[in-house]
């Protein structure tokens, strides 16, 4: 059988065998049509007048061709009659009805199937599964729209695929252009939000769309707050310039290279501020310039989230592959995406997905940190209270070791949790029921904080944790109790990449959280709460524990945020500060050279370039003016580590020495500051006992 056009489908002539079995079932389909429009005759294996049959076949076909508009057609030519006559009838039901192996003329046979199932021979017997066991989101040609979603640059691929659809299935597509006010169906909202429950939209995924803003925005956007539905409705076809290539999704260096074109529209939107600065700040540009630089910052800080998207959904494939290998109704309907029924796995899931709330993004009336149900939010989540140090009158202590595991990093493990709520919604629109691993490079205090709270939300997988060989054995078996995967190395043999992390933790399909986009100036989502709590204490001076880094750049970019903001007076519901006291703050990070230091969270063999957060601290200063001038990351000498050991000992606060390093380097800086000036200290905080967070997730499970 050969479709030529949509309207037609032209059969062959020819004797053809057919094999008992496929018979015996096309008879038996036969039957019940017949029984359905009413046949009066009794359908025995020898029906002795075949002319109700004829007339009753003639109407279905009829009405399927109008229906589908389409002809049927015997090698080109159209036929006045086109239903078999009686001789074949008889020698279907009756002579040959034992046969194993009769001869008919094949388009016979055809009209049969047509008649019984509205399908030719070839395309029923390729269907996945059989009328009787149909799945009701099982499709036909006539079942559904197939909708084309493409750049401007990408027609050419996009016509490819309207022709394969046209040629393979009959099915005509509808072609849907982002980034053309003239030929895109909407928003993506929109054309979602007109979809019928069996449409389907193809999206190409290239460079171009990537790094086209009103494609990735719009994505960004609806994927954020309509992840099921796009789940739902959505494939994948892949150009070669995203999975080959400098610009390889599957591939670090590929992303980065993505991440940069983003980046350098960031430092062009940036410029543009410099020049507010210099200039009269009118209000009203500024506002458009807020909101088109605050839309680059969210695709910078989701596009790695959208790429997972992009790389994990199952219903997708490379441009190439669809077209060659994708010919037949059952690839295609193994290609769609499907929900699946929830399996006891997936039921427990569903449980783990509704118990992580998020009471909201930013309001503090309504804190998501300590997470509910196990913890009681507050805002601020932390306490902040005085304590003495000589010579000084005024300084105060940020203490995150109130925090449920004992440190700060209890916040990135909260937001690590939410990451696996997107993950799980994910899963059921996957062909295996298996939540992703994550893997991670720590030295104890990140890796039990995520894993406590995944024990507590009972997410079905295990942190796999890469530590160092020097790594004291108690911190290593600490992870392992608290139930991590712990892996050795040696991490001052070169710098890793995200891919040898996954690989070293035998975690090839997972997710790297190491170098996560904290490393990235202009991100600041895993400590944003945790800076407001800092900045509404309007500090002249703060000290913060500098390992990452990733705290202290989350700071500055909330007060840089919070400054522009105050030039058209609105200022997210979180801040309470004042911004004229706090751009003249000077923030200092607390950092390490020393292998050997007491400040051993902080010490890595390979950390970021400091040139890169120095750029970024002199644009703060000089360009914009919104912190101190002495703002900057200072080494801190190993003797005032011991004297902030005893200070803090003295006045029973809970810290493990790295936690001090913001301390030691006030009593490092002391001479320098005014003795009544407002100083604000971050301790970090001391992990708690492996056993009292095993005791209290039994506590709070049973």
């Amino acid at each position: 059988i050969i479709r030529t056009m949509q309207k037609d489908i032209i059969l062959k002539s020819g004797w053809i065998k057919i094999e008992k079995e496929d018979l015996d079932k096309l008879r038996r389909s036969m039957r019940e049509v017949y029984k359905t429009q009413g046949g009066s005759k009794k359908f025995n294996s020898h029906l002795p007048n075949y002319e109700e049959l004829r007339t009753l076949m003639r109407s279905r076909i009829d009405g399927l061709m109008e229906e589908q508009e389409k002809r049927i057609l015997i090698h080109g030519q159209e036929y006045f009659d086109i239903v078999p006559g009686n001789t074949f009838f008889r020698d279907l039901f009756y002579s040959k009805k034992d046969a194993e192996s009769p001869q008919f003329q094949e388009y016979n046979i055809e009209i049969c199937y047509l008649y019984a199932y509205g399908l030719t021979r070839f395309e029923h017997k390729n269907q996945k599964v059989t009328k009787k066991v149909k799945k009701e989101d099982d499709i036909q040609p006539s079942d559904c729209n197939i909708i084309v979603s493409s750049t401007v640059n990408n027609m050419v691929e996009a016509e490819k695929l309207k022709e394969h659809f046209l040629s393979k299935f009959g099915i005509r597509t509808i072609n849907d252009t982002r980034n053309s006010p003239a030929y895109k169906k909407g928003t993506i909202k929109e054309l979602y939000d007109n979809l019928g429950e069996k449409d389907y939209v193809l999206t190409l995924i290239s460079r171009d769309y990537l790094q086209n803003e009103q494609c990735t925005k719009e994505l960004v956007e609806f994927t954020k707050n309509n992840l099921e539905k796009y789940l739902q409705h959505t494939i994948h076809i892949l150009l070669k310039d995203v999975y080959s290539g400098d610009y390889n999704i599957y591939d670090t260096l590929g992303r980065s290279e993505l991440l940069k074109y983003w980046k350098l529209r960031i430092e062009q939107l940036e410029e543009n501020h410099k020049l507010i600065m210099s200039g009269r700040k009118e209000k009203t540009f500024y506002k458009k310039l807020k909101k088109e630089f605050d839309e680059i910052k969210e695709i910078m800080e989701e596009l790695h989230r959208v790429i997972d998207l992009i790389r994990e959904n199952p219903s997708g494939a490379i441009l190439e592959i669809f077209l060659s290998k994708v010919n037949r109704m059952e690839d295609l309907e193994n290609l769609l995406p499907r929900k699946e029924q929830l399996d006891l796995e997936l039921h427990e899931l569903e449980t783990t997905y509704k118990r992580i709330k998020i009471p909201s993004a930013n309001n503090p009336n309504k804190p998501e940190f300590p997470p509910i149900p196990f913890y009681k939010p507050s805002f601020p989540a932390s306490f902040t209270r005085r304590i003495d140090v000589p010579g000084l009158n005024n300084v105060w202590l940020k203490d995150e070791s109130t925090n449920p595991t004992g440190t700060h990093k209890d916040r990135m493990a909260w937001e690590v949790v939410i990451k696996y709520k997107s993950l799980i919604e994910a899963v059921k629109y996957k062909s295996r029921n298996v939540l992703p691993q994550m893997s991670i490079i720590s030295s104890g205090s990140a890796a039990i904080a995520i894993q406590h709270f995944f024990n507590l939300y009972e997410i079905p997988t295990k942190l796999k944790v890469l530590v160092d060989n020097n790594l004291n054995e108690i911190i290593k078996k600490d992870l392992e109790k608290i139930g991590c995967e712990v892996y050795e190395c040696d991490l001052s043999a070169k710098l890793l990449s995200s891919d040898d992390i996954k690989r070293l933790t035998e975690n090839d399909h997972g997710i790297d959280i190491t170098y996560r986009e904290v490393l990235d100036p202009t991100h600041d989502n895993y400590y944003d709460w945790m800076s407001y709590e800092i900045l509404r204490e309007n500090p002249d001076y703060c000290f913060v524990p500098f390992g990452t880094g990733d705290l202290f750049i989350n700071i500055l970019n909330i007060i840089k945020i919070e400054y522009f903001n105050s030039f058209i007076g609105k200022h997210d519901p979180r801040f309470s500060g004042n911004i004229q006291e706090l751009i003249k703050c000077n923030f200092f990070g607390a950092s390490t050279r020393s292998p050997n230091t007491k400040l051993d969270k902080l010490f890595s063999y390979f950390l970021p370039s400091l040139d890169k957060y120095n750029t970024y601290f002199d644009e703060l200063k000089q360009e914009y003016g919104c912190v101190g001038q002495d703002t900057s990351v200072v080494y801190v000498d190993e003797g005032y580590v011991d004297a902030a050991i005893n200070l803090a000992n003295s006045q029973k606060i809970s810290f493990e020495p790295s936690g001090l390093a913001g301390l030691a380097l006030l009593l490092q800086e002391k001479s320098k500051i005014d003795r009544n000036a407002k100083v604000v200290i971050v301790n970090t905080g001391k992990t708690r006992e492996v056993d009292e967070l095993i005791n209290f997730r039994h506590q709070n499970l049973k």
